[in-house]
């Protein structure tokens, strides 16, 4: 039993390419290590004796109620999740994942279009009630803010029951739009089939992106420029995951995740036009975060960064300091030297940029809305 690895899939994620492919990369990483995959399909889940097996187990499944629903039930034996394919941020912080670097390729798709001249774009088939679709429909716009194009939710064509929806609400659409991104190949697919249906040309009068570097969109006419993601090696990596958890202690809840980077694939839907960094500004690659610039964030973080050099006894120093304790005091109350205070509050005053005693029990209470937050010490 020891020598088996829990995974639990979901009939109709598991029926995908990418998780049959994750599911190809777990098996083989497993086999040279002499263990074997036991798949625990939805139906199976609710008999499946958990307390025979604990430790790690794997999840390979894009629905977001199973998701949940095997998590309880692991948390529940003391089990630890990793989670195959798919990011593990919203799912707590004591769950582990494999996956493809959504974020990062979505920027990459995003830097392509940009170089090639479009600044303005549609974000057609993306399925509300699927995980990955509406994490890349959010990486996207962020992407899109980034570089100042200008795409926003209402470039945003969605659908609930039936992507066709979508793609009919986009060719109706007043706005005229150069490029369309696609959540996956198979939704481009329909999308270009659509557009061929109606005398939209693809990609003479529209370019259209995706990702996944599904075969079908490697041989559709026109190929599909797409973002390929190596799920074969998220497999394996799933695998290093759960191996390096089942070795740690079961009192141990380090939580691991693993991206697998992806690599862009030019292809005909976007006119075979390579990717030209140099149309790619640096400013336009990356803004500074204005935050940290505004005139009230400033002292609260010159006031982080000095407490963040404060070791308990500078606590405790300024804790007495702000009940108005004479430096004598605080001396004969903490058991050390004059000049051990004074080298410690000069640096403590220095760092958060104050004048002396004064100005720093001033610049304390009018940042932190406290006469002295320092009585409850480091918590």
């Amino acid at each position: 039993m020891n020598r088996q690895i829990p995974v639990f899939i979901d009939t109709a994620s598991s029926s995908a390419t990418p998780y049959r492919e994750t599911l190809r990369g777990l098996k083989s990483a497993a086999q040279k290590s002499g263990l074997k995959i036991m798949t625990v399909s939805e139906k199976e889940m609710p008999a499946h004796p958990f307390a025979e097996y604990p430790g790690v187990s794997v999840i390979a499944s894009d629905s977001l109620s199973y998701i949940r629903e095997v998590l309880s039930a692991l948390r529940a034996s003391g089990c630890r999740a990793v989670l195959a394919g798919l990011d593990s941020e919203q799912f707590g912080p004591d769950v582990s994942c494999a996956t493809p670097s959504r974020r990062s390729e979505t920027q990459q798709m995003m830097n392509y279009l940009y170089s090639l001249g479009i600044r303005k774009a549609a974000l057609v088939g993306y399925g509300t009630a699927s995980i990955n679709d509406m994490f890349r429909y959010h990486a996207l716009l962020s992407a899109a803010d980034a570089l100042d194009m200008d795409i926003g939710e209402a470039d945003a064509f969605l659908w609930h029951r039936d992507p066709e929806d979508a793609f009919g609400a986009f060719l109706s659409s007043p706005v005229s739009y150069p490029c369309a991104i696609c959540p996956n190949d198979n939704v481009a697919i329909q999308f270009i089939r659509r557009c061929k249906s109606i005398g939209r040309r693809v990609p003479e009068e529209l370019y259209v992106a995706s990702f996944g570097d599904k075969i079908i969109g490697r041989y559709y006419t026109p190929s599909v420029t797409t973002m390929t993601m190596d799920m074969a090696l998220v497999g394996e990596q799933t695998f290093a995951a759960w191996q390096y958890l089942s070795r740690l202690p079961r009192e141990n809840r380090t939580a691991l995740r693993i991206t697998v980077p992806s690599r862009l694939l030019v292809r005909e839907s976007t006119g075979g036009r390579p990717y030209d960094p140099e149309n790619i500004s640096p400013g336009g690659m990356m803004r500074n975060d204005p935050f940290y610039s505004l005139p009230h964030v400033i002292p609260l973080t010159l006031l982080e960064n000095c407490l963040t050099a404060c070791d308990e006894l500078d606590i405790r120093i300024l804790s007495l300091l702000m009940q108005g304790a004479s430096y004598e005091k605080i001396s004969e109350a903490l058991y050390i030297s004059d000049s051990a205070l004074y080298y410690r509050l000069n640096r403590i005053y220095e760092s958060a940029g104050r004048k002396g005693r004064a100005d720093f029990v001033a610049f304390v209470r009018e940042q932190l809305d406290s006469e002295n937050p320092f009585a409850r010490g480091i918590g």
